[in-house]
């Protein structure tokens, strides 16, 4: 399934795919299940399957590993992935994960983009540094890059504006979370990153805009032709 970019992405769990009316995301281009958010581990198929019939558009699966802030800890993660594959568009794993190497063979036999990611929720590290991970994500063959990092000064946000303007040909995400990186979450996507992710019911990163917030101000400086 084709996705528009730049993107609005929301994250859901299981009890939202099971609850919300699909009107509410009628105006959304991507949902991003985050399993590690789920509240019943033992329905993750099933919830995939009933997202994809309820709600129409692309599904990206994310069982984020705690130590970049994922909210449980799995034995195994490529069983999850494996389970879900015939109802997903994306998968997302961290750069550093020891299953980042298997999860890329895995999407890649079954036609499934990869979002390979790093978070950092504490700093925003040098270009130089920024560099060297782009890099290693790069030669795991990743389909997009996803760089979130934690905004505490301007500078911070200047660092990554740099990087992404560097970047903005080769399919990354760019995100500065925090109070203090709200307005990249609004600007990066006009400058090339291709998602930006959107809060509903719940948060799965500090700074997150609200939805609707995001679907008026995407309207606003024209960063969507969509009839929303």
């Amino acid at each position: 399934m084709d996705m528009k970019t730049p993107a609005i992405a929301v994250v859901l769990n299981d009890r939202d795919v099971l609850s919300l009316n699909k009107n509410l995301l009628k105006e959304v281009d991507l949902i991003e299940l985050r399993v590690d958010m789920f509240e019943n581990i033992d329905r993750v198929e099933e919830i995939f399957a009933i997202a994809k019939e309820k709600f129409g558009v692309p599904l990206l699966c994310t069982v984020r590993a705690p130590e970049e802030g994922g909210k449980k800890k799995f034995d195994n993660r490529l069983n999850i992935y494996e389970k879900v594959m015939p109802y997903c568009d994306f998968f997302d794993i961290e750069i550093f994960a020891e299953e980042a190497k298997a999860l890329r063979q895995l999407s890649k036999q079954n036609n499934i983009k990869l979002i390979l990611s790093y978070h950092r929720f504490d700093l925003t590290p040098s270009e130089h540094e920024l560099e060297g991970i782009f890099e290693i994500g790069k030669k795991l063959n990743g389909d997009i890059i996803k760089i979130a990092t934690m905004i505490n000064t301007k500078e911070d946000v200047e660092t990554l504006t740099f990087f992404l303007l560097r970047h903005k040909n080769d399919k990354v995400i760019v995100i500065g979370m925090g109070e203090n990186g709200k307005i990249t979450r609004i600007l990066f996507p006009f400058f090339g990153s291709l998602i930006t992710y959107a809060s509903l019911n719940l948060s799965s990163a500090p700074g997150q805009i609200a939805l609707q917030d995001m679907i008026n101000i995407f309207k606003k400086i024209g960063l969507t032709d969509k009839k929303r």
